[in-house]
């Protein structure tokens, strides 16, 4: 009978157990990183809101048709619309809710009821210094878009964009279905243009949210009130 007292130094046992620990650790910091890379980013951004009644497009008279609600984009990163789903909740008058989501796919809101009728997706910038930004429902039908339409343009720090008429705002809001938006209805128009004024006597709350759709947050989230 011999004895066999040859074995795995522990050194080696020691250092094997190292080679696979680190093994392990760099397998899950790859996954991790991986997993970190492909998040997105939110932008951050301050983001004024307003409402109230408008001028004439000369911006010399008032004019109780354009009621709106602008977004100042006040400082902060640059926003690409078409990543954007805007979210509100008007509260009525009887305690009623309406719920509304405004995307880069949405109907456009007819802005002026002139011969061709001019629509745009809103909110939309309008810079008087730079001419007015519609298609008509020509251009609209054949698959034009405009740069400055909702989901079309980068918010910029600086720009200010709205919803501008009463009507558009209206339907901004769900308060006109989208059947109704385009084409346009005159009716519909009227009626949910009717609904909005009371709630601006009556000073009806809003809560606005912007959702960041790759990230899944929300870069604004606001409560406002209806007042002209």
């Amino acid at each position: 009978m011999k004895r066999n007292d040859e074995a795995v130094s522990p050194v080696i046992g020691v250092m094997l157990m190292l080679v696979v620990t680190i093994i392990i650790a760099a397998v899950v910091s790859g996954f991790a990183g991986g997993l970190a890379g492909g998040a997105k980013t939110a932008p951050q951004a301050t983001i004024q809101v307003k409402t109230g009644y408008g001028y004439n497009i000369y911006g010399t008279a008032l004019n109780m048709s354009n009621f709106d609600i602008s977004f100042e984009h006040l400082s902060g990163d640059p926003i690409p619309t078409k990543d954007i789903e805007i979210i509100t909740y008007l509260t009525l008058p009887d305690g009623t809710v309406v719920k509304h989501k405004q995307t880069a796919s949405s109907v456009v809101d007819c802005t002026s009821t002139g011969s061709p009728q001019n629509y745009a997706r809103i909110p939309f910038i309008r810079d008087q210094t730079l001419g007015t930004y519609y298609n008509n429902s020509t251009d609209i039908d054949a698959g034009k878009t405009n740069p400055l339409w909702f989901g079309e343009y980068v918010f910029q720090p600086g720009q200010v964009i709205r919803t501008y008429k009463k009507g558009a705002t209206a339907g901004f809001l769900g308060l006109i279905a989208d059947s109704d938006r385009y084409p346009y209805n005159q009716t519909a128009y009227d009626d949910g243009a009717a609904i909005l004024e009371d709630c601006i006597q009556k000073g009806c709350p809003v809560d606005i949210k912007w959702l960041h759709v790759p990230s899944g947050k929300y870069i604004l989230d606001t409560t406002i009130t209806l007042q002209g």
